[in-house]
């Protein structure tokens, strides 16, 4: 339900008096567990932020990362940190937000493609290095300086963090020509970056592409392994975060068509999907588009030795998807009445 809980609690601070002259009700007085249960119910990110002003009482009761399933805002890529605040876009409202970002306004920052659980990934490029920024709380997570010879080539940078929170991972491609090369990974606090090569794609899977196609790289992340996408071959690389190891290639799907403009891996429902979508004219934005979807399938064959591979669906249930370019998130209709399971959301 979209209702706002804190602003009903809040007039009713303000207005409840009794009869008989009584004190009025002090609302910040609320048992932590309340506060804490009234938050989950707000599914946007604005009335959270709210909630969380009304008092010191109820804002040490509710942490910043302590967030019910939010809808992702719409940044504007265009307005830019170095006009020193963001602007943001919210589905559930409608209205547009701008977060003050002074401190990066004058140190050449630029907004990288994505978010990553709250992150927004940025980059100085005086001097070529990455962080994660947090616009609501402006935490700032600073990460290993970047090998000198991939400086220039970074097209995107993804954290992970594990359910219980007590690890995240950060993963970063080097992808000069829209192919992987190679992977960096880390954990928060690492002073280098791991450096994991992949194994030769030729052997894996033959070169599909035909030239002039956009393709970008896409990530997931999932319990522990992180799941990249190759530009050039369409296979998918899976590795092991915690020991920084290849564990297999998947190769791309049989039935995958040559005409995909974007290729998309994200998590839904504990699973990994990959989205690839078409346009009926590939320079006509106002042609339609259409997709396929694919669930990993890391099963076991002959002789007990795993053959992974990509498995086409024709329904995700009650999920919908977010997708913009390659990346995206999954919610359940559960969580936002209104919105249209089986369905897919993505930007132009």
């Amino acid at each position: 339900m979209a209702v706002s809980l804190w602003r009903i609690l809040f007039s009713k601070k303000k207005t409840i008096s009794d009869t008989d002259g009584s004190q009025k009700p002090d609302w910040s007085d609320l048992h932590p567990d309340l506060i804490r249960l009234i938050s989950h119910k707000l599914t946007d990110i604005s009335d959270f932020v709210c909630f969380r002003v009304v008092c010191k009482r109820w804002r040490c009761a509710v942490q910043a990362s302590d967030l019910a399933p939010q809808l992702p805002w719409i940044m504007d890529y265009h307005w830019g940190l170095n006009r020193g605040s963001l602007r943001f876009y919210s589905i559930l409202t409608g209205k547009t937000y701008t977060v003050n970002a002074d401190q990066h306004s004058d140190s050449g920052y630029h907004c990288l493609m994505g978010s990553a659980y709250n992150y927004i990934p940025i980059r100085n490029w005086k001097n070529l290095q990455c962080s994660f920024f947090n616009p609501l709380t402006n935490e700032e997570l600073s990460l290993p300086v970047v090998p000198t010879d991939s400086q220039s080539c970074v097209p995107s940078v993804q954290l992970l963090s594990d359910s219980d929170q007590s690890s995240r991972y950060v993963c970063m491609a080097n992808n000069p020509t829209k192919r992987i090369t190679c992977l960096f990974a880390c954990q928060l606090g690492d002073l280098n970056w791991t450096i994991i090569e992949p194994p030769s794609y030729p052997e894996i899977g033959p070169k599909f592409l035909k030239s002039g196609f956009e393709i970008n790289t896409g990530f997931a992340l999932y319990n522990g392994m992180c799941y990249a996408n190759d530009g050039e071959t369409g296979n998918t690389t899976v590795t092991n975060l915690a020991t920084r190891t290849v564990v297999c290639v998947v190769p791309r799907p049989e039935t995958e068509l040559q005409e995909y403009t974007r290729i998309c891996l994200l998590v839904s429902s504990g699973e990994i999907l990959r989205v690839s979508r078409y346009q009926y004219h590939k320079y006509d934005i106002e042609k339609p588009y259409y997709f396929h979807i694919y669930r990993l399938e890391l099963g076991k064959g002959d002789e007990n030795v795993m053959h992974p591979c990509w498995i086409k669906i024709d329904d995700i249930n009650n999920q919908f998807l977010f997708l913009h370019e390659d990346h995206g998130c999954a919610f359940r209709t559960d969580d936002f009445p209104g919105f249209v399971g089986n369905s897919i959301y993505f930007l132009r």
